[in-house]
């Protein structure tokens, strides 16, 4: 990328702007010139207001003014006075002589600037002219009309410079600047008429009371103290507008790059530098820049030269100001060096570190002062440093932010390859439990049909232990079925009336031989407020209650197993609790937990003396929060357990007949060995 092209093309305007305004001025003047050639000769007058325009344009050069210069001169003095005591041609040269050594021996201007400030002079001084005697018509110039004339031409000026300040900024930097035309039209012209007033104070002294001139010179002292103070407090109200301004625009952006970007283009414009950059250092002789000048962004990687650069320091040391020497004959603008302009030396130039959580890995620089005096004073350290900070919080959150986007990514990517995993897992215990049930199916029926041919002892108890070691696998397919179908999500809920006591019965039924067998006591109760028939999936709960009195009744060994249905309130919403205890071996504390994991059981002993496959807890908390209940656990080593579990079963609004195969009590019922 061609940086240089629209520095060269903002150079070519600006001379054709001042081609333009110097075409004009010499149009509007050579008239005056052919009509009197002997009145552009200079006089006495004229030698002691060339000093006066170049004073004043001094004090304007060291006034803190930054781009509105213009707005707060002193030139309307000498103006008034070269209205009133000099000839139009005089005027506008004694104007451009005394404005233009003020521009060379002051700020040591030179090139593009000096012409189009030469050509805005030229312009401002001959427009002003010929309103004045266009309006005085060779009148009296302490008169009204003369007072009138004088303020007219002032007025006429000051827009002149306004305009053509504003368009040279524009052509600069690529884009409409109103500022230093709102600036002008706002304070400035205010600061015009007190100039005014105060040069034609001074012009009537000259005229009727020379001798008290040593008295306006206190007014015009306690003037450019004013404005001092004035142009301070605005430049304050600036930089405070900018610095939010940079805080928001941070705030809003969202890559480091954009940051990054934001910060140096802020950074010139908050400071009015030129160039301004920021060096990230990522080895020990390398960094990489980010610059921005002549209107453009651009990042390279650099290799650091030996001795270090001006700015090195700022790593260590913090805020660093550098100035240039400079001497009556050095130019303004140096010749290009050879290597990167951020390795080269500056005409002045600020850095300040970013600070970061890390080791300080940045350094923000800006470098040549633009539109006023061309050295950053103790305020400017302050503000940069200020903007320095708040550089380093806006790139360590944008840093962060990256972070955590990249990390998101990563879990995204880790979370889809997992679901894929589960989703595979789940299609493959799915098809295998499919692939296994059917030949064992088969086996279980020809055992059947085998039990009822003629078997002698040993046979019979070969077959026996056959159909219960066929029943333990087939009772895994199905709960492998049932996992696979809850966790890919196909697993169906119907809503159908049933009854509740009848259920709960056959269930304790169902276990009571069972019971007997193990020397245990199976009990049930029904709370008298439960309903009969509610609104649910009858299979799923029966599979949910049916697995929990199954494991307590494998837990438990000469003890009790008691089941307990009673009212409760889920999310607001009436519910049933059902309760299994038992005085079985009971869980541990820190089993608890992870009791309803998948393939998990409590311990190895356990594993070794009780068959299981783990699924059954895993599947009735799966199928308990399916139907929006809850379930927990409860117990206490060698105390024994107890499973709550919750389910929003709803009331029919008219409940139909239920055929229940036993009609069920709400009472006590124990079924003892």
């Amino acid at each position: 990328m061609n940086t240089g092209s629209p520095a060269r093309t903002a150079a070519l305007l600006i001379s054709l702007l001042a081609a333009v305004m110097a075409g004009l001025a010499l149009l509007i003047a050579a008239p005056a010139v052919l009509a009197e050639p002997e009145a552009s000769v200079p006089g006495l007058e004229w030698l002691v207001l060339v000093p006066l325009f170049a004073l004043a344009e001094v004090v304007v050069i060291h006034l803190p003014t930054q781009r509105n210069a213009h707005g707060h001169t002193m030139r309307e003095i000498p103006a008034v006075l070269g209205l009133t005591f000099l000839a139009p041609q005089q005027y506008v040269t004694a104007y451009v002589v005394g404005a233009v050594l003020a521009l060379v021996l002051a700020a040591r201007m030179r090139g593009v600037k000096l012409a189009f400030n030469a050509a805005m002079f030229a312009l401002e001084a001959a427009l002003g002219a010929l309103v004045y005697h266009a309006i005085l018509q060779g009148g009296d110039p302490l008169s009204m009309t003369g007072w009138l004339a004088v303020l007219l031409a002032v007025l006429v000026t000051d827009l002149m410079s306004a305009g053509a300040v504003t368009a040279a900024i524009s052509l600069t930097e690529g884009v409409f600047d109103g500022e230093v035309l709102h600036e002008a039209l706002r304070s400035g012209s205010v600061a015009a008429f007190i100039n005014t007033c105060v040069a034609l104070l001074f012009a009537t002294l000259v005229l009727v009371q020379p001798s008290a001139l040593p008295l306006l010179g206190v007014v015009i002292v306690l003037l450019v103290m004013g404005y001092r103070v004035y142009i301070s407090l605005a430049r304050g109200h600036a930089r405070t507008h900018l610095l939010y301004r940079f805080v928001d625009r941070t705030a809003s952006a969202g890559t480091p790059e954009e940051i990054i970007g934001i910060v140096v283009r802020e950074a010139a414009d908050l400071m009015h530098a030129e160039r301004a950059y920021l060096v990230e250092l990522v080895g020990d002789q390398q960094v990489r820049c980010t610059a921005y000048a002549d209107g453009s962004l651009r990042t390279e990687s650099l290799e650091l030269p030996e001795p270090r650069t001006w700015w090195w320091s700022a790593f260590e040391k913090g805020v660093v100001r550098y100035e240039a020497p400079r001497g009556h004959g050095q130019r303004e603008d140096p010749a290009p060096a050879v290597e990167p302009a951020v390795l080269s030396a500056p005409r002045d130039g600020l850095a300040a570190p970013l600070r970061t959580a890390e080791p300080t890995r940045y350094v923000l620089v800006v470098c040549d002062r633009s539109f006023e005096k061309e050295t950053f004073g103790t305020e400017d350290v302050q503000v940069f440093e200020a903007l320095a900070a708040h550089a380093g919080v806006a790139v360590e959150r944008a840093r962060s932010v990256n972070d955590l986007e990249e990390l998101a990514e990563e879990l995204k990517g880790a979370r889809d390859t997992a679901l894929a995993a589960s989703e595979a897992k789940s299609m493959f215990l799915a098809n295998m439990s499919h692939e296994i049930r059917t030949p064992l199916t088969t086996v279980l029926a020809a055992g059947e049909l085998l039990e009822e041919t003629p078997l002698d002892e040993m046979q019979a108890k070969l077959l026996n232990r056959m159909r219960r070691s066929g029943g333990l696998l087939l009772s895994l397919v199905e709960n492998l079925l049932d996992f696979s179908r809850i966790e890919a999500g196909h697993a169906q809920l119907q809503q159908v009336e049933f009854d509740l006591h009848a259920m709960v019965k056959d269930i304790v039924d169902a276990g009571l031989p069972r019971a007997r067998q193990r020397g245990n006591t199976l009990d049930w109760v029904i709370d008298p407020l439960v309903p009969r028939t509610v609104i649910g999936d009858r299979t799923r709960v029966v599979q949910v209650l049916s697995n929990l009195v199954d494991n307590a009744l494998k837990f438990t060994a000469n003890g009790r197993v008691h089941v307990e249905v009673g009212a409760a309130v889920v999310a607001g919403s009436r519910a049933v609790q059902f309760e299994v205890s038992d005085t079985g071996i009971g869980i541990d504390e820190k089993d608890q937990a992870s009791i309803f994991e998948a393939f998990r059981q409590v311990d190895g002993s356990a594993t070794r003396h009780y068959a299981g496959t783990g699924l059954g807890l895993a599947i009735c908390k799966q199928l308990t929060d399916l139907m929006g209940g809850n379930m927990t656990v409860a117990g206490q080593l060698g105390v024994g357990s107890t499973f709550t579990f919750q389910l929003p079963l709803a009331v029919p609004a008219k409940p139909s007949a239920v055929v229940a195969t036993t009609p069920p009590s709400v009472g006590r019922a124990s079924m003892e060995a």
